[in-house]
């Protein structure tokens, strides 16, 4: 009998560890956890390899593997307490570089994690563990700091020194700097000044003088009378009479303090 051990998610930015245990020939796949609240403690490096060594204590006893039994053991670092073990206990382990199923299937179980339970784009879970892998897991806590370096391994030590205050000072600047214009398209076209009223609350003349005396010149003249007259054509009204309550304007005052009507503020 074979049996192969690999981890996935002890080195990344968030999320627990988790250890899976596969024996080859009765294809049996344990798998265990390492709480994420153990890597967020000063001393994350004596508690999590001390957590892996009991369960390698208990899960050794749930498969009931026997010291003859072959192991091959990953040789990350995260296991150097379990070796330990393994050899006081005279268990005949080698460490080896797991690939293949094991490999697959203890990558995505970290994934898995979070994706359902961060909402972590699947597009950008890669399922090779790195450099890639971590930078785009540290641009998402990035883009929601506050809530999300709540799944941060904090007791890193790199986390502490340079990550975390990189990762704060984008997130800041990125608030500052991303507001929305207030005419943005969301909210629709911008309304047509000609329709605006003036910023002193006077609404726009229809016409203004100007294009008054215009019309008047386009008017046809009135033929001169036959008798000598004045040429012009009586009301059928009569005179029109003067209220002084009712002035004529040519176009619209204002005093000097109003600000232009046709002055463009946008």
């Amino acid at each position: 009998m074979t049996i192969e051990i690999d981890d996935s998610g002890t080195g990344d930015l968030i999320g627990p560890g988790f250890i899976l245990f596969w024996r080859r020939e009765t294809n049996t796949l344990v798998t265990k956890e390492v709480p994420l609240e153990l890597y967020q403690q000063k001393e994350f490096n004596t508690l999590t390899k001390n957590y892996i060594k009991d369960l390698f204590i208990s899960t050794f006893q749930e498969m009931e593997i026997p010291p003859t039994e072959d192991i091959h053991l990953c040789t990350g670092p995260c296991f150097d307490t379990a070796r330990d073990w393994l050899k006081e206990n005279s268990f005949n382990y080698h460490d080896a570089k797991i690939e293949g199923y094991l490999q697959t299937q203890v990558e995505g179980t970290y994934l898995n994690y979070i994706i359902e339970e961060y909402n972590f784009p699947p597009k950008k879970a890669s399922i090779e563990s790195g450099k890639k892998r971590f930078f785009a897991i540290y641009h998402w806590v990035i883009k929601d700091f506050p809530r999300r370096s709540l799944f941060v391994k904090s007791g890193f030590e790199k986390w502490q020194t340079k990550w975390k205050l990189e990762a704060e000072h984008t997130w800041m600047k990125n608030m500052v700097t991303a507001k929305p214009s207030y005419f943005s398209t969301q909210r629709g076209k911008r309304p047509s000044t000609s329709a605006k009223k003036s910023p002193s609350g006077r609404k726009k003349p229809a016409q203004n003088s100007k294009s008054r005396g215009k019309e008047e010149s386009k008017a046809p003249k009135a033929k001169p009378s036959k008798k000598g007259g004045s040429g012009k054509t009586p009301s059928k009204r009569g005179k029109k009479r003067y209220n002084p309550r009712k002035k004529e304007s040519r176009g619209p005052k204002y005093s000097s303090t109003d600000p232009d009507p046709t002055q463009k503020f946008f």
